[in-house]
């Protein structure tokens, strides 16, 4: 398994694409639900957000299972299907990757708070494993999506990596809206 940014965006394409129209039709669907409720989306981002994330998680369900991919619910240190819980993000498994989708309207990886987040940003960057000839044990992604008046504005594939302290690094990043 590779990890450089071609290899992992090339690999990924369909899955990325699928998680693409997922957010997009997420989108639509809290727009159309504040507008039957005459609610404004920016007094409440984080109902938004969960709507958006709620509907992009029904519509990934079928096709991640399709390919046999795993697709499980970020719910902090205790990962597992209970919609009771805060829904923060999507995390999606495949047999080299995991690709966690989270929004960030800075294009920011959440600093790494959690123990679940310091075990998932510590991997070496790609430049040092080229250097190591060691191939990486797993790839570890963030697909880091935000919108604007209903639109997606940002749509990045990042590789974080970690080398203490809370703010992990970019060890590279593909914007995925402009390609």
């Amino acid at each position: 398994m590779e990890g450089t940014r071609e290899a992992t965006t090339a690999r990924l394409r369909p899955l990325l694409r699928a998680v693409h129209e997922a957010l997009v039709a997420g989108v639509a669907v809290s727009q159309q639900i504040h507008r039957q409720h005459g609610w404004q989306r920016a007094a409440d981002p984080h109902l938004d957000r969960q709507l958006v994330r709620r509907h992009a998680m029904e519509q990934l369900l079928p096709w991640s299972a399709s390919i046999g991919e795993q697709l499980t619910f970020d719910v902090g240190d205790n990962a597992g299907e209970n919609l009771g819980l805060p829904m923060s993000g999507l995390i999606i498994t495949t047999e080299t990757d995991v690709v966690r989708v989270w929004y960030s309207e800075d294009g920011e990886l959440p600093p790494a708070d959690t123990s679940a987040l310091r075990a998932f940003y510590a991997q070496a960057p790609t430049t040092q494993l080229a250097l190591d000839g060691a191939p990486p044990v797993g790839n570890h992604l963030a697909l880091l999506w935000a919108d604007r008046g209903g639109v997606l504005v940002r749509l990045e594939l990042v590789r974080p990596w970690w080398r203490g302290g809370r703010h992990p690094e970019a060890d590279w990043r593909v914007d995925l809206l402009g390609s």
